[in-house]
């Protein structure tokens, strides 16, 4: 599991998973709950297919290569 931090006690977890039998990438917001004293994944996020991965990275890279060419 990867973890990148945000302010506060908010994360973005990236993990590989296993959904319906099927394998995947998660990538969720997490977010610090008080009464539980603990880390819990929300709603916000969403999960890769192996199959849509190698499409998603691609439109990934074309999109940070548009910004630096903005910046």
């Amino acid at each position: 599991m990867e973890v990148v931090k945000r302010e506060g006690h908010h994360q973005i977890r990236v993990e590989a998973i296993e959904y319906e039998g099927q394998p995947r990438i998660d990538l969720r917001l997490w977010v610090f709950a008080k009464q539980l004293d603990k880390m819990i994944p929300t709603r916000r996020g969403l999960s890769i297919r192996l199959d849509q991965l190698e499409a998603i990275r691609s439109d990934l890279v074309d999109a940070e290569r548009t910004l630096m060419k903005a910046a």
